[in-house]
């Protein structure tokens, strides 16, 4: 792969479907993939995909910080995708590995598990190498979503070693643009299609209770979860404070020992002894900027649905009046 860094997502259009069809084909489950594809100066062209082994646990994560995520990455076989790009090769096909894929409900995909599987592909396949998130339940409201993100180069440096200092929750991911691509054949025919297709009005729904009401319990769930992560640190700060007030008395006595000894004549003992204060582990920074990331995305995705449905609101309020 080239030092570049790209600055653009060329899709494929057939790429696309075969993700769509994978997400769609395995709900409610969180499904992954591999992408596959080639650079092309400062653009990442994804051409081809194909999907992950099942993970033999089909439930959505009850916790938004849980340690063992039953997604599909977790159970991926490095065995299977070998051989996958293996049978493309022998086709003639584009078999180089640029990334992955995961289907994210209601785009929760800022998790412990899918940053440490992006970690591990910009380290064994560059810095370039993606992931793209696709959430199904938005796309079936009428909008297509689907992102691609890469670690950031600071958030990278900092995570190799674990010690995250003057990082932000925005500065985790960088989102890169996506452009869908399709061959002049299938253009036409998507256009002759759209002539054929008659109007949808399912658009012009007005109903936004059910949309609203789960963003509501996924942002108040993730309220939660942060809630707890800050009693972590705050139990952190009284056990250092009662650690330094038992270092403090000790040193005194200590101190106050040697004195003695000095005036006897007899050797002094260390004023240090770091084996009876064991040093505590501090609680990772990483569950509270990727809740606090999940939360934002959780109120963009709000403010952006609560915005179209005032603007069908107004429409339909304006409709009646003119009756």
């Amino acid at each position: 792969m080239s030092g570049n860094r790209i600055d653009r997502v060329q899709l494929e259009g057939v790429a696309l479907l075969q993700i769509i069809k994978h997400c769609h084909e395995n709900l409610p489950r969180s499904v992954t993939g591999s992408l596959l594809g080639l650079e092309a100066d400062e653009t990442l062209e994804i051409t081809n995909s194909f999907p992950s082994p099942p993970a033999p646990m089909p439930t959505m994560p009850t916790s938004p910080t849980a340690k063992e995520k039953p997604m599909s990455f977790a159970y991926e076989s490095n065995e299977y995708s070998m051989d996958m790009m293996k049978n493309l090769r022998e086709v003639n096909m584009d078999n180089n590995k640029v990334g992955w894929y995961q289907s994210a409900m209601n785009s929760t995909f800022a998790t412990t598990a899918t940053i440490e599987y992006q970690f591990q592909y910009q380290k064994n396949l560059g810095d370039n190498a993606i992931c793209i998130v696709y959430d199904p339940l938005e796309t079936m409201k009428g909008t297509l979503s689907i992102k691609a993100y890469r670690l950031s180069e600071t958030f990278q440096e900092q995570y190799k070693t674990q010690a995250l200092k003057d990082i932000r929750s925005s500065n985790i991911l960088e989102e890169i643009p996506i452009q869908l691509n399709n061959s002049e054949i299938a253009q036409c025919y998507l256009l002759e299609l759209q002539k054929q297709s008659a109007c949808e009005f399912d658009r012009l729904d007005l109903a936004t209770n059910t949309y609203l009401e789960n963003s509501l319990q996924n942002l108040s769930a993730w309220a939660d979860e942060l809630a707890q992560e800050h009693y972590k640190f705050q139990g952190y700060e009284r056990a250092v404070a009662k650690q330094r007030t038992q270092i403090a008395s000790w040193l005194q006595k200590r101190r106050e020992e040697n004195k003695i000894r000095q005036d006897n004549g007899e050797d002094l003992l260390p004023e240090e002894d770091p084996a009876l204060f064991k040093p505590l582990n501090q609680p990772s920074r990483l569950e509270s900027l990727l809740i606090t990331k999940q939360m934002n995305t959780y109120c963009d995705n709000i403010n952006r649905f609560a915005g179209k449905s005032f603007h069908k609101l107004f429409l339909a309020d304006t409709l009646h009046k003119n009756e």
